[in-house]
């Protein structure tokens, strides 16, 4: 029961998390209005590309290798550290290439010192990433559940502190995300060097290790990213930042439902990476089936809250807001089983596979958004995502099928004796096993 217990730990992080960065948000809608959601939701999802593109896929990489053990895991670490610093000067500055046409486009409403100053958001998290990375490796999924709520609480606190006191504004909120972000990254290095010293006499074999896989896996999770959310570019280019902020409340509503798929798969990832092919196929249908029930589940509770729970937490200004959710919600539904499968694929060994299920659902998002969000706005937008959502599940599912020969069936269908595994998981945690033995 190791990997159900792990499991339980890292949901019951992302819940905090998630209600840490629901607040946020509530903080966010209610101090800045839609123009300011809107403002932040730009800001955010630049740097995070950029964290993203920059990390080369070598934090995947850092899970795999290290859990893999075909190489020295000190001498990973010291491959990554050079890695990560030379990411850090080539991205910070191309950035900073780019920054005038971005100011001149969807910043153009914003101080230019402002997106230079959160350029600082950069190198801290891409740090809390590898240090994450390589103890998730190492297996210690305690540290690695708990600098990611960290990493939101800090932000959270000095989110309510500025705003409260100090600056109502855009930049009070880029302040304590940047502070939020120096926090958890102290903390996420120091577990990190008390578990392992690194070993700077690395070679090609290191880091052609980490760069032939995590290349592999890059492509995946930038596209993966994008897709998320081109459609807040997409309305940015046709209408105000106003817009964008009531499309981004209705994601960030949606996207509450990826938390149960995201922190099990987590440790699917990291247990896949660690087990043979036989083990991985016995053990995801079942991890499938039931995340995928338990998302549905938390769906139709959210669908039917969702009404009273917007205008009420965010304000009457947000209320189209409930409309883009509800006609969010099937699609995120489907794109839980197309979380779990990614993870799984991906500690496998088989990133490029995930990466051309979710290369097709970016261009199906982005054309449909493109088509649609001149004349619907917003809703063209939720259009997009449908397409992208359903695009993509279809064809990892498939790929999987074909890959693993197992019965779609067995992804989707809850089985009356997977009821054992909750009565095992109950036994297990009332007589306080810490399931070891579970390989």
């Amino acid at each position: 029961m190791s990997f159900v217990r792990q499991g339980v730990g890292t949901l019951s992080s992302r819940a905090i998390v998630f209600a840490a960065a629901f607040l946020a948000n509530i903080l966010i809608a209610r101090f800045l209005g839609p123009e300011g959601k809107g403002q932040i939701s730009l800001i955010f999802f630049t740097i995070t590309i950029l964290i993203n593109v920059a990390a080369l896929g070598v934090p995947a990489a850092l899970v795999f290798h290290v859990g893999q053990k075909l190489h020295n895991t000190r001498r990973l670490f010291g491959a990554g550290i050079a890695l990560y610093s030379l990411a850090i000067a080539v991205f910070a500055a191309l950035y900073l290439a780019v920054l005038p046409h971005l100011q001149r486009t969807i910043f153009s409403d914003l101080p230019p010192w402002l997106m230079c100053f959160v350029l600082l958001a950069f190198p801290l998290s891409l740090a809390i990433r590898y240090a994450q990375h390589i103890t998730l490796g190492l297996r210690h999924v305690f540290h690695y559940n708990l600098v990611t709520v960290l990493d939101r609480l800090a932000y959270v606190v000095l989110l309510v502190v500025i705003l409260w006191s100090f600056e109502q504004s855009v930049v009070g909120v880029v302040y304590a995300e940047v502070l939020g972000r120096l926090t958890a990254c102290i903390v996420a290095v120091y577990f990190l060097l008390g578990a392992l010293k690194p070993l700077f006499s690395f070679g090609r074999k290191e880091l052609g290790a980490l760069l032939g896989y995590g290349l592999r896996a890059h492509l995946m999770l930038v596209i993966a990213l994008i897709s998320y959310r081109i459609g807040l570019y997409v309305l940015r280019y046709f209408y105000d930042a106003a817009v964008v902020g009531q499309y981004s409340i209705a994601l960030n509503m949606a996207e509450v439902l990826l938390f149960i798929p995201n922190s099990f798969g987590v440790i699917l990832f990291a247990r896949t990476s660690s087990s043979t092919d036989e083990e991985a196929s016995r053990f995801t249908p079942i991890a499938a089936r039931n995340i995928l029930a338990l998302t549905l589940v938390s769906a139709l509770v959210l669908g039917l809250v969702a009404p009273v729970l917007v205008p009420l937490i965010f304000g009457q200004a947000f209320h189209p807001s409930i409309a883009l959710f509800l006609v969010l919600l099937p699609g995120v539904v489907a794109f839980a089983l197309y979380r779990v499968l990614s993870y799984d694929m991906i500690g496998r060994g088989f990133p490029l596979r995930v990466s051309m299920a979710s290369g097709a659902g970016l261009i199906a998002n982005l054309c449909v958004a493109l088509l649609f969000v001149p004349k619907l706005g917003a809703m063209g937008a939720v259009f997009g995502n449908l397409a992208g959502y359903a695009l993509t599940t279809g064809i990892i599912t498939f790929i999987f099928i074909r890959m693993t020969g197992i019965c779609v069936s067995d992804l989707i269908l809850w089985r009356r004796d997977d009821f054992r595994h909750y009565r095992n998981l109950l036994s297990k945690l009332r007589d306080g096993d810490p399931g070891a033995n579970d390989k």
